[in-house]
């Protein structure tokens, strides 16, 4: 019975990431990342830098590169604000949201989105860690994205925090 049940939540929660027919299943009541956005502009170079480090990256194993996506960038940036706010790396918004519910606020199919965080000196030293072997290189070296929005942003401490958000627009 404990199997039957298991199944049954896993199934909901995979056709949450994919359908917006859903009314409040994992929706936030109000993003957080949207209003950080008016409060923290980011550092556009650092973001560059960062989308030029997943590129290049890629590019040395053969991946498709992937087209950038202002509403990507959107996501990703408010959330780079968000956590240098809170000083803490984590896919996990201040207010519990996660990238489908980011991606459902800005209008962003959410099917195949995936996100990657990170906070350190510089985009390429992040870049860097994301691909040592593990989840995060197969995410950034994964064939089912197609766009790619990145995000950097500073915190009064001086650390940099970094996103970058991958999707398909299915």
């Amino acid at each position: 019975m404990f199997k039957v049940s298991l199944i049954a939540a896993s199934a909901v929660v995979a056709l949450a990431g994919c359908q917006s027919g859903f009314p409040g299943l994992g929706r936030p009541q109000s993003p957080a990342e949207e209003a950080l956005a008016l409060q923290c502009s980011g550092d556009a170079l650092a973001a560059q830098q960062l989308r030029e480090g997943i590129a290049a990256a890629r590019a040395t194993e053969g991946k498709t590169a992937l087209t950038e996506s202002e509403l990507l960038n959107r996501i990703a940036a408010s959330h780079a604000c968000d956590m240098a706010r809170m000083g803490r790396a984590d896919v996990a918004g201040s207010n519990g949201s996660n990238v489908v519910d980011r991606a459902r606020a800005v209008g962003y199919p959410t099917c195949g989105v995936t996100q990657l965080v990170g906070t350190g000196s510089s985009a390429p030293a992040t870049v860097a860690t994301w691909m040592v072997p593990g989840p995060n290189r197969e995410q950034v070296l994964g064939q089912l994205s197609y766009e790619i929005g990145t995000g950097s942003a500073r915190s009064s401490d001086g650390r940099m925090w970094h996103s970058a958000v991958l999707g398909n627009d299915c």
